[in-house]
């Protein structure tokens, strides 16, 4: 597979994408909007690709179709797509954020490059990725090349959503959607490029809301042992003491970068208990179907439903900067008590 072909699950975008070569109305700028982790700049390379590919195929290997408007894919072994996939190309820019931002020094140096004509005849792509760190200077500074794009350039800007950018440079761009993808999606992508087992791969993309990045952070943080971890603490969690209670949530809020999502697994958790005994099918954490049984039957709906009211609460006090080692004393000693 090359080029399109590599992207799973963005049908709908790779399919704008593709009426737009196939029509040749290549607009001038793009957006790309969507999470992080779910294949905006790999098609964004994609699309440089097959705008100046040597030897253009059709989207698809199956497709019989051979016409010269369905070559719209790029053969990806081309002179010119194997220096884009080796960021050589001389044409294909790159610009990201520089810790959190992207400043203007960048965009003026930017503009600078964009004086001199492209250096071959396909056409320059100049590709931001996270564009909303733009600090206002910087914004204000790329409107102006928008306003007057160079000619045979196309700008791809990538960012989480328009409402982030500068509504000035949203109306100058055509957006197109990216959406999370879906879970099979990532268990494929786990288990067949990155070596998880079944049940690793569904640990890890039940959390990752849709983001391939996200879900591979989680799997080399260490997140699979935690959650098996945390599920074995939650089972005893009743008959313990009141100090060993503290304890649990010392070592929870002392694992601070991991907060966020351990309190989404613990709302997966306890909606499995509650889904298993009408829909066993439908649990996220399959590989412990057994400890889900076990802690369903012993469980009423009510406590479940209180105690998943308890984590969104701390998750709520988290966001609004509480203090977490308050915040895991508090919710620990909640969850024991209903």
């Amino acid at each position: 597979m090359h080029g399109f072909d590599l992207i799973r699950g963005q049908q709908q975008a790779i399919g704008l994408l593709t009426t737009l070569l196939r029509k040749g109305h290549i607009p001038h700028a793009l957006v790309f909007t969507g999470i992080d982790g779910i294949g905006k700049q790999t098609t964004a390379r994609a699309f440089a690709m097959a705008c100046n590919c040597d030897d253009p195929q059709p989207l698809s290997a199956s497709s019989s179709e051979t016409s010269p408007a369905a070559r719209i894919n790029a053969c990806g072994r081309c002179r010119s797509c194997r220096r884009i996939l080796s960021d050589n190309h001389p044409d294909i820019l790159h610009l990201r954020p520089s810790g959190n931002m992207i400043r203007i020094a960048v965009i003026r140096d930017l503009i600078q490059q964009l004086t001199i004509k492209p250096f071959e005849q396909g056409k320059r792509v100049v590709i931001i990725a996270g564009s909303d760190t733009m600090n206002m200077e910087a914004s204000n500074a790329l409107l102006k090349v928008l306003e007057e794009p160079p000619e045979n350039t196309l700008l791809i800007l990538t960012a989480q959503q328009t409402a982030d950018l500068l509504p000035t440079i949203v109306s100058r761009c055509q957006q197109i959607r990216f959406s999370p993808l879906p879970r099979d999606v990532l268990i494929g992508l786990l288990t067949e490029d990155d070596a998880l087992t079944p049940e690793e791969a569904r640990a890890a993309a039940a959390l990752a809301e849709g983001s391939y990045t996200h879900a591979l952070k989680m799997v080399q943080a260490g997140w699979i042992p935690r959650r098996d971890w945390l599920a074995n603490e939650l089972s005893r969690l009743d008959g313990r003491s009141t100090t060993a209670k503290l304890a649990l949530a010392e070592k929870l809020a002392d694992g601070k970068k991991l907060l966020p999502d351990t309190l989404a697994w613990l709302m997966t958790w306890y909606r499995d208990l509650i889904v298993f005994p009408f829909q066993p099918e439908q649990i996220v954490n399959s590989d412990l179907r057994h400890q889900v049984q076990a802690e369903a039957a012993k469980t009423s709906p009510q406590a479940l439903i209180d105690r998943m009211k308890a984590v969104q609460r701390a998750r709520q006090h988290l966001e609004a900067n509480a203090n977490p080692r308050l915040t895991m004393e508090d919710l620990v000693l909640q969850l024991a008590a209903v």
